[in-house]
């Protein structure tokens, strides 16, 4: 019987590289629309992190990435909002995604998991404006469609790129995907298979 783990090297690493891919996609230059503001590239990331992941990586990859994006940027008052923001988005969506909907059409499931997730991010940062930036309703309210869009497009990017384009079905078949993402009714953690010389398979 083999031995499981719930960490194993290629995971870590594979964690670590989205994580970094999110913090990196933040600093592609936004795409400007007047006069609602910048959409930003690092939602598609984190979304296509969440089809890819189980729950904790995808905290991991959504929460520390714009986290550590924002300590770069030295915007102290958004670390910790976006930590909680984009940790909680991308939880919710591969929870959603690998442990509650069924594998059975997935693409549709994907995208409704989405839905849930951009809502997360969409009421957060209205209220991150209001409570924490103290810069009012009416302010957080003319926001809050460049958020919409923003969403709408990191959707759209990651469902293009991981179903569209039939990615994760090429890393399944290669036996590249770092860790277990089946549906487990029962709530019970992944169980990863020991690394050894065989690719890991879901």
């Amino acid at each position: 019987m083999k031995k499981t783990t719930a960490f194993t090297t290629r995971l870590i690493t594979f964690t670590a590289m989205m994580t970094a891919l999110v913090m990196v996609s933040g600093f592609i230059p936004p795409l400007e629309i007047p006069p609602i503001g910048r959409i930003y590239w690092c939602d598609g990331v984190i979304f296509l992190g969440c089809f890819l992941f189980a729950p904790l990586s995808s905290f991991i990859i959504g929460g520390v990435g714009t986290f550590l994006y924002d300590l770069l940027l030295t915007n102290t008052v958004m670390m910790f909002p976006s930590l909680a923001i984009h940790g909680l988005q991308a939880f919710l969506v591969s929870f959603l995604l690998h442990k509650i909907f069924p594998k059975k059409h997935e693409p549709l499931f994907a995208f409704s998991a989405c839905l849930v997730g951009a809502a997360i991010v969409i009421a957060g940062y209205f209220l991150v404006r209001i409570l924490v930036q103290n810069k009012g309703i009416d302010y957080a309210l003319i926001r809050m469609p460049s958020d919409v869009i923003q969403e709408a497009a990191g959707i759209a990017a990651a469902m293009f790129i991981c179903y569209g384009l039939r990615l994760k079905s090429a890393l399944l078949k290669s036996g590249l995907l770092p860790e277990i993402a089946a549906k487990k009714n029962s709530g019970e953690t992944e169980e990863l298979p020991e690394e050894n010389n065989e690719n890991p398979t879901e």
